[in-house]
Formats: structure tokens, C-alpha cells, sequence
């Protein structure tokens, strides 16, 4: 049986914190990357076969072994999908609105099925994830794929940008294709790399966790606080490693040797635990942690400081502290 490809395309969300800073007002920015440093890029990565270069999607798509596009991208970014894909947003692939006291958080198993059915996906296909710039969102949909069971997923190194920096078509999207009934192989993999905020309680006074905060500075230290959260600071005992020192200034990852030398004193023999915002950089640091270096036991907190927050602040628990708080 032919396997499919599925590329889900997403743009990156304007972040705060001066994040890629053209992000907040330009679109997708065409950088050039040469395929076979890519190539050999991946090939002293723990596991290769979860990263492809743009050069080697095109030829995927190219072949007609019933690849399909899928892209996520935000509505307020002047960004055109791969040719071919179909358009989804954050909003598509979280949790429905009053499902929780807080936004952010994960939609479910069965509704992530009904995604990948409507875009013809079944558990042979090979799912490529992409985003534009930053990348992050596409860590994200890497995340909640995997978490189905689904292990043939893929990120786009570099995203939309080496795409279109290779003058590949975009545009034209929302194909009509043949519905599929997904069924996610394993739904249960998603207990195995979640973390709860139980979880971020037991870890803070445990000698073998690591919590590793991923936001940007000034969230880190508590002088901004991003919309969605319910108060400013950090986890305390956090290790603060922005999500986007894992990027080189072309959008791509560093080499399995930069990335070691990045992470590789601060996870060594620890259980880790990543959170962000709401659970998509910190999916990135978890993909790169897992992917890239070959780690065990890591976990992406889909809470992430919004639950965080919404515990300390909205629901004044006594064993939710915060550190880099407000006063009074």
C-alpha cells in the first residue's frame, strides 16, 4: 500500500516577547536552504525520519502517491498555503470554547479524527507538519498527532519559508477529496506525554525533574504578561530556555550538536517537563528534546501558565506558588 502524505501547514501566531520579529506584521519570509545540508542534518538526529526538507516534500507531492496538503494558517498573515492544501487555524485544533475555565488547551481525540478524515488522512499516511517563520505552531499539531498513536509524522525544516524560497507553488487550496474514517491507532500514546498540573507540583520538589520554561524573557521574569494568562511570573524553580534558541536565523533547527549543548546539562538523567503559554512552544522544546537529542520521558504541559496562572491567581490554591509574581 502507497503511503500518504499529509502536510499540515501552519503559520506561526504573533507571540510576544520579540519573537521573529518581522512575524507580528509580515508574512512568511523566503529563506533558501540547501537540501543536503538538511540531509545531513538529520542524519545525526535521534530519529531523522521526523523532519523532511522542503526539496523532499516537493518530491513526495510530486510522485502522486494521493499526498495531501494541509495548512494551517492564521487568517491575519497575507501567507498562501502549499498548492494543493487545505486551510486550518488554531481554532480548529483546540478545545471548544467553555470546555475549560481557560483557552488554549487541546481538542479531543475524536475531534482531531474528524480533521484528519475530512483531509482524506488514514493511518498509513505520512503526516507532514509546517509553519511559517517560527515553526512552533507546527510543533504543536506534531504533538497532538503523535498523541493519536500516529508515529509517521513529520516537520517541515524551515516551514513555509524554505518552501517558497525554492519558488514552489502556493496557493490554490481546499481541494475536494474523498473523506477518510480515521482512526487514531493508539489514542492512549496521549497519557504518556502530557503533563497535568498534578504533575508540575510533584516535579517542583523532585531531585529527577526539570521544568523547563520556554517563553520569552520578559514573560520568564514577570514584566509581561501575555494575554490569556491570568497574572505574570513563572513555575517556581523553573530553568528558563527560550523555545527559539533551538533556531538558526534562517528558521531552521541547529545541529543534534548545538541542540545537545543547548539542553543537554540541564535534562541530563532528569524527567522533563516543558511549558509555554498554552502548550505550543514548549511542544517545540519537547519535539527537539525527544526528536533531535533522543530523550526519555519528556512531557509538554498543555496548561502551560494559563492553567498555571488561572490556579494561582482565579482560584487562589495555597499549593500553586508562583515566582516572578504580582504583589498583594
Amino acid at each position: 500500500m502507497k503511503k500518504s502524505t499529509v502536510a499540515i501547514g501552519v503559520v506561526a501566531a504573533v507571540l510576544a516577547g520579540g519573537y521573529v520579529a518581522y512575524n507580528t506584521m509580515f508574512g512568511a519570509e523566503a529563506v533558501q536552504v540547501s537540501a543536503e545540508a538538511l540531509d545531513q542534518k538529520f542524519a545525526e538526529y535521534s530519529n531523522p525520519e521526523a523532519f523532511v526538507s522542503a526539496q523532499e516534500l516537493k518530491g513526495l507531492m510530486d510522485k502522486g502517491e494521493n499526498v495531501v496538503v494541509i495548512g494551517a494558517l492564521n487568517p491575519v498573515k497575507p501567507d498562501a498555503p502549499i498548492s494543493g492544501s487545505f486551510s486550518m487555524w488554531r481554532g480548529d485544533y483546540s478545545a471548544a470554547e467553555g470546555e475549560y475555565a481557560y483557552d488554549g488547551m487541546r481538542n479531543s481525540v475524536e475531534d482531531m479524527e474528524a480533521l484528519l478524515s475530512k483531509f482524506g488522512a488514514n493511518t498509513d499516511t505520512t503526516i507532514v507538519v509546517y509553519a511559517a517563520n517560527a515553526h512552533h505552531d507546527a510543533a504543536r499539531l506534531f504533538w497532538q498527532i503523535k498523541n493519536l498513536g500516529h508515529d509517521n509524522v513529520r516537520y517541515l525544516d524551515g516551514g513555509l519559508n524554505a518552501w517558497i524560497g525554492e519558488g514552489y507553488p502556493t496557493g490554490d487550496a481546499n481541494p475536494t477529496v474523498v473523506a477518510t474514517d480515521y482512526d487514531a491507532p493508539a489514542p492512549q500514546v496521549e497519557e504518556s506525554a502530557l503533563a497535568t498540573l498534578d504533575m508540575v507540583l510533584a516535579a517542583q520538589n523532585a531531585q529527577d525533574w526539570v521544568i523547563i520554561d520556554t517563553r520569552g524573557q520578559e514573560e520568564f521574569d514577570g514584566t509581561t504578561t501575555v494575554g490569556g494568562a491570568f497574572g505574570p511570573g513563572t513555575i517556581p524553580g523553573s530553568v528558563h530556555i527560550n523555545w527559539t534558541k533551538a533556531l538558526n536565523a534562517d528558521t531552521t533547527l541547529k545541529s543534534a550538536e548545538e541542540l545537545q549543548a543547548l539542553y543537554g546539562d540541564v535534562i541530563k538523567d532528569k524527567k522533563v517537563i516543558a511549558y509555554c503559554q498554552s502548550g505550543v512552544r514548549s511542544a517545540h522544546t519537547m519535539m527537539v528534546l525527544e526528536e533531535v537529542l533522543g530523550a526519555q520521558d519528556v512531557y509538554n504541559y498543555d496548561g502551560s501558565w494559563i492553567e498555571y496562572s488561572y490556579a494561582h491567581y482565579e482560584q487562589k490554591r495555597e499549593d500553586v506558588n508562583v515566582q516572578n509574581g504580582a504583589k498583594g
